[in-house]
């Protein structure tokens, strides 16, 4: 929810720049009178921009009887109450902040506020409220699985249409404006436009209900700006429940990213009051100011800056209790808006990845921090060369003033930082012996299942080939033809030595049956499937495409079936060694090495985490087949042993790690950026 308000600020200074031309108010304006507790103030409504701004009832009557002093008349002025309106009275246009208005939506928020009692009710809100608790206390009971379940998310976003993502996450923001409409109405307001708002490139709607600060109760106020977090905490709350039934991986995936775009983004950008959303109004309100941000500005400069430049500074010096609480809200602000930008940079970035837009991404990201550099750079240049409210401070501390703060620009972008890379992969056996079955052979039995522990040489299941018995039964009947023609012509060889040739002959073609004898009975022999080594019986593969599942195999349920040679029919690992495969892509391929540590949790319920290091690496692989080229390399890295049960219950399970890289600063991150940008591998 965005509010369209210019506002008043008390305060004095000593040396004001040029007095403003005395002028009268603007006969357009309307103003109602609001008694807070034992002061009075005023409400002064500009119709024509839409804006609303609180004053004091006292100050309200100067400027009405033209008797106010400089410094009022100067923030009237500036607020575009006098006839003569200031250009800083004006909206200033931003690339970074775009806001497209549609029409109003008025009309049909008037028509649900009958039907929307379910939700804004009072009885309704205490029992949402309830499930809202109960979803929360379940999400931190469960605290190790969906945290560790976000590194699957950039995956689930590249295997889902980005049109699916994105018109999800446009209906539950439009849900919560649509919040904010029915409930201005319902507390006797008006909604005015809707239309979509552009933050750094991102549609977002919005919902301009100003004329909530019509109203003359602050909790009706609060009311109306906290309807949209309410229901999207609801939200959350139904897909925290989902994500707990469900079994289906790609629902439980969908109702996390519900939960994270309607729970946790709501709360740290629209419930904090350190961003300008719904939660800095109803702080602004509380604290009956007229600009919370300006005014903590204000009060930073008078309290902190006027400090460093000195007795020259343009601003009297403030020390009361206001002065600086606001100055901490302002460095918080300031410092929490700044770690948020880099936060959504850093997850537009990886998301521009998993969906193969990172050229966009870039682009996007590079105009912002040019815009926003630009921006503090013209702030130096003001304060260099003695402009405002430094027009009196000496040369020399000016100078000193803006190396300082580039010293610590230069700091922060020089200063390497630790580098983490966060994979995915699964679990495997890391001592697994294959067992094949020869080709062209029929399973008749099975001796044994998956996870049995078996001996060296122990049967596991027999073959029936009824090609090589046809073939064993031929070769019988040769045989004994062979030796029966041989005895003949032996017996005829002692009476007539002129046999004794045929004889030889019948000899040579009976050993030769044997021999293609005694190659079908070693072939039969192969239909005693044995162990090769002593150990724990594993499925050929971590997961299954039938069930997904390795540990659920039934390999009783495979007798009749025909062998394929190609695959292993099980595995026997001897000394249950277990390994974390990471499959991830060629980006830091020449950063992660052979013995690097990393940290490793199975994604099956434990909260264990093992600290272990990397194994191998392989080469990197580049996929021909895939219309984007994608390069992917392997890691293995070894786990604890474990007993058979604990095998069978981490086998294929998907698990997480995270690898410590080389300290990096952000500024040689800045020139790969901009290398890869001019190479076009971006």
């Amino acid at each position: 929810m965005f509010h369209y308000l210019s506002h008043l600020h008390h305060f004095m200074s000593s040396t004001p720049a040029t007095e403003p031309p005395r002028s009268s108010l603007r006969s357009d304006l309307d103003s109602i009178r609001i008694d807070e507790g034992q002061r009075a103030a005023r409400l002064v409504i500009d119709d024509v921009s839409g804006r609303f701004s609180r004053i004091s009832e006292r100050a309200w009557q100067q400027l009405c009887r033209r008797d106010a002093g400089p410094m009022l008349w100067k923030q009237a002025h500036q607020a575009g109450w006098t006839r003569t309106r200031s250009s800083i009275a004006s909206r200033r246009f931003s690339l970074l902040a775009i806001r497209i208005p549609i029409g109003s939506i008025d009309g049909i928020a008037n028509w649900m506020a009958g039907y929307s009692g379910v939700l804004f009710a009072p009885i309704a809100i205490m029992l949402w409220s309830a499930v809202i608790v109960a979803a929360l206390l379940l999400a931190i009971s469960r605290s190790p699985q969906w945290i560790h379940g976000l590194q699957n998310l950039p995956y689930f976003l590249s295997a889902t249409h980005s049109l699916l993502i994105a018109a999800t996450f446009l209906a539950t923001k439009t849900v919560h404006e649509l919040a904010h409409a029915v409930m201005c109405r319902r507390m006797g307001a008006r909604s005015k436009s809707v239309g979509i708002f552009l933050f750094c490139g991102v549609p977002s709607p919005y919902c301009d209900v100003t004329d909530v600060w019509r109203l003359p109760s602050a909790i009706r106020r609060a009311a109306v700006m906290l309807a949209g977090i309410y229901v999207e905490l609801i939200i959350a709350a139904i897909a925290t429940f989902v994500w707990c039934a469900a079994n289906d991986p790609a629902i439980r995936l969908l109702a996390m990213n519900l939960m994270i775009v309607c729970g946790v983004s709501t709360v740290l950008f629209n419930a904090n009051p350190l961003m300008r959303y719904d939660g800095y109004f109803v702080l602004m309100d509380w604290v009956r100011s007229t600009n919370l941000r300006r005014e903590a500005r204000d009060c930073f400069q008078a309290t902190v800056t006027s400090r460093i430049a000195g007795a020259a500074y343009g601003r009297f010096r403030r020390h009361d209790f206001r002065g600086i609480a606001l100055s901490i809200y302002h460095a918080a602000s300031l410092g929490y808006r700044s770690l948020i930008l880099i936060a959504i940079a850093t997850l537009l970035l990886s998301v521009a990845d998993a969906i193969h837009l990172r050229f966009v991404a870039v682009v996007i990201v590079t105009l912002a921090a040019t815009a926003m550099l630009l921006r503090q750079i013209k702030s130096l240049y003001v304060v260099l060369r003695g402009e405002g409210h430094w027009m009196r401070v000496r040369s020399w501390r000016r100078f000193v003033v803006v190396l300082t703060l580039v010293g610590m620009l230069i700091a922060v972008l020089l200063i390497p930082v630790p580098r983490y890379r966060h994979v995915v992969g699964i679990v495997d056996a890391a001592d697994a012996v294959n067992v094949f079955l020869p080709p062209d052979s029929q399973i008749q039995t099975v001796a044994t299942e998956v996870g049995e522990h078996v001996r060296e040489k122990q049967l596991l299941a027999t073959l029936a080939n009824s090609y090589e018995l046809i073939e064993q039964a031929r070769l019988d009947g040769e045989l004994r033809l062979a030796e029966l023609q041989t005895i003949i012509a032996r017996r005829s060889a002692l009476d007539r030595p002129q046999v004794a040739t045929k004889w030889a002959t019948l000899q040579a073609a009976e050993d030769s049956v044997k021999m293609l004898l005694n190659d079908v009975h070693r072939r039969l022999d192969q239909t005693n499937v044995v162990a090769p080594v002593a150990g724990t019986i594993l499925p050929p593969s971590p997961r299954t495409e039938t069930t997904g599942d390795a540990s659920s195999i039934w390999m009783a349920g495979q007798v009749g079936g025909l062998a394929d040679s190609r695959e292993p029919w099980c595995r026997i690992s001897p000394q249950g060694q277990r390994q974390a495969i990471f499959r991830i892509d060629a980006r830091d391929h020449d950063k992660i090495i052979k013995g690097s540590e990393i940290c490793v949790h199975l994604q099956n319920g434990s909260t264990e985490v093992f600290s272990t290091e990397i194994q191998s690496v392989s080469a990197i692989e580049i996929d021909s087949q895939s219309i984007t080229q994608e390069a992917n390399y392997q890691i293995l890295c070894p786990l604890p042993n474990s007993d058979s049960a604990e095998m069978m219950d981490s086998l294929g399970a998907t698990c997480s790690g995270v690898i410590r890289l080389p300290s990096r600063a952000i500024a040689a991150d800045l020139v790969y950026w901009i290398s890869e940008f001019v190479r076009g591998q971006i």
